[in-house]
């Protein structure tokens, strides 16, 4: 930054010590005055240069597109107003508003040969021998905020081994100033009240958003609707996650870490303007709003690549969202999950073995540079 501050201002900063040539003005476009010793100036050379960094800093902010170019490193990226959340782990715990210290699943680590940046880390470690126990197990942090229309979420993650993926992953969750009914398996919110949505793995290391709202279509019907006797009637009605995978993804590699941001936007009450979207290492890979992007509805998922049952519609371009129908609700919780099923990662086990892979008992993600904020955040610089 400094060198990139000195062109055209080295007879203002030169008693700040930024090593310019002593000689008065830069000459050029760049031509200054020198304020130290012009008759007009009362302040000195060093109160002037302090301005002048402090004021072209800002206008470089100003003119950053993400939180990461504003603030690289994430120096000083917690004070900003449009942080909601900050956590790079260097300080242990007591940011998140649960747990405050380790759990049997959960952790803590310092080493900066693991880190992502600085040494400090979060880990979450689930073994077969505890699913043996515990038929369900959520290794979970969580952390609440005032409610908003927007957030992002940004947090890097690492899979060191090959293992089953969680039952479900990460969670945003949507409310009312009372409720907080999120994770509710089959279960349809109010739109009054609130909404949420999961940030899933498949099996294939690729990821997915699992969509719980007030519209939302259940999996009983090819058109979603739950009428007995319907086109494809499955004879019981459920409503599990509406399912978003973005097609052409390349899994993520293992034992790297992988910087990962979502974005989400409420709905204007009465209207499909809700959104949906996410980044992988900086890489736009799925968004969903009004009018994008084409795809065919079948039951509880849509699919945007290509859809050959013979239920499957033409593709037409995706409604949006009408997650709420009041503005009450806003984005108001991330939880940083790793929900695991006894049965679900025995099957997902048992299907690695079957690729000839060789797949460990501990089911372990790594966490690092946790941000959530109402603007775009960005990888970390």
């Amino acid at each position: 930054m400094g060198a990139r501050l000195v062109v055209g201002l080295c007879s203002v900063l030169l008693l700040a010590s930024l090593g310019c040539d002593d000689g008065g003005s830069s000459g050029g476009d760049g031509e200054l005055v020198d304020v130290a010793t012009s008759d007009a100036a009362d302040t000195t050379a060093a109160d002037v240069s302090e301005d002048v960094l402090a004021d072209t800093q800002a206008d470089v902010q100003a003119d950053a597109a993400t939180l990461s170019e504003r603030y690289p490193g994430d120096e000083g990226m917690a004070e900003d107003s449009a942080v909601l959340f900050f956590d790079d782990f260097e300080a242990g715990w007591g940011r998140w508003d649960a747990p405050q210290a380790d759990t049997q699943y959960l952790t803590m680590q310092d080493d900066a040969a693991v880190a992502h940046s600085g040494s400090g880390y979060l880990r979450s470690t689930v073994t077969t021998e505890d699913l043996a126990n515990d038929q369900y197990i959520s290794s979970a942090s969580r952390v609440g905020f005032e409610r908003v229309d927007e957030i992002y979420w940004r947090f890097y993650a690492r899979f060191p081994h090959v293992a089953p993926n969680p039952h479900h992953w990460v969670r945003v969750s949507a409310g009312n100033a009372s409720w907080n009914s999120s994770g509710l398996a089959n279960t349809v919110p109010p739109g009054d009240e609130g909404f949420w949505f999961d940030f899933d793995i498949n099996n294939d290391n690729v990821f997915n958003f699992y969509v719980y709202w007030h519209e939302m279509r259940s999996g009983r019907c090819n058109d979603g609707t739950a009428e007995p006797g319907c086109a494809g009637d499955q004879g019981t009605t459920y409503h599990y996650g509406n399912t978003f995978r973005p097609p052409g993804q390349q899994p993520y590699p293992l034992d790297e870490w992988v910087c990962i941001e979502m974005r989400a936007k409420a709905n204007t009450p009465g209207q499909m303007d809700g959104e949906l979207a996410f980044w992988v290492d900086g890489e736009p890979v799925g968004e969903y709003r009004a009018g994008h992007p084409e795809g065919t509805w079948l039951r509880d998922q849509f699919h945007t690549d290509g859809c050959d049952w013979s239920a499957c519609g033409e593709p037409e371009p995706f409604e949006g969202f009408n997650f709420r129908t009041s503005e009450e609700v806003g984005f108001k919780r991330v939880i940083l999950d790793a929900y695991y099923e006894r049965g679900s990662s025995a099957r997902k086990q048992q299907a690695l073995e079957d690729r000839g892979l060789t797949v460990s008992d501990e089911q372990t993600i790594l966490y690092d540079d946790v941000v959530v904020a109402t603007e775009r955040i960005g990888c970390r610089r």
